[in-house]
């Protein structure tokens, strides 16, 4: 019995670090291909990117930007939103974007109250990950971290137990 729920909590063990590996490279390991994740966070563009998903930006000339293309770009100095563009005005230097949720009464689209300069756009969206934002949003916390680390030392902690009272049930 012992050495089944060894091999149980073993399986475990392997398949969360497999995931929490995986995890790693879909918000950290992509940047060595160029791309930067983000998360999504308001509904503004659901439901092309839901809420809880990340979105992968690759940079871009903006010169090279056309209407219906997502970019990510910053509203401010801290936040950074991701919609798409409605126009690109290239003697202007800027682009018209909106949320593709952002309608009127009547089902119309609004665009963005103030155009986005070329020298704020941060690239172009080229793909995007359903719901794995929310768990990189919790594992940004203090108590996400540890308890993924908990989480994970604990699952090697009880199969080392059992590995030791499968030897001693031998003796």
């Amino acid at each position: 019995m012992i050495k089944i729920l060894r091999k149980i909590i073993d399986i475990i063990f392997w398949i969360a670090a497999v995931l929490l590996l995986i995890l790693l490279f879909l918000l950290g390991g992509v940047r060595l291909f160029g791309y930067t994740p983000y998360v999504i966070t308001s509904g503004s563009m659901i439901p092309v990117y839901p809420v809880g998903s990340v979105v992968y930006v690759n940079g871009v000339n903006p010169e090279e930007l056309e209407a219906g293309d997502d970019i990510s770009f910053y509203m401010t100095e801290d936040v950074v939103a991701t919609h798409r563009i409605g126009g690109v005005d290239k003697a202007g230097k800027c682009v018209t974007t909106y949320g593709v949720n952002n309608l009127d009464s009547e089902g119309n689209q609004i665009n963005d109250a103030k155009a986005v300069d070329f020298d704020y756009i941060i690239g172009r969206v080229e793909y995007s990950i359903p719901i794995v934002g929310y768990v990189y949003m919790l594992i940004r916390t203090t108590s996400g971290k540890a308890g993924v680390i908990i989480i994970v030392l604990s699952l090697f902690a009880v199969s080392r137990i059992l590995q030791y009272l499968e030897k001693e049930k031998r003796r």
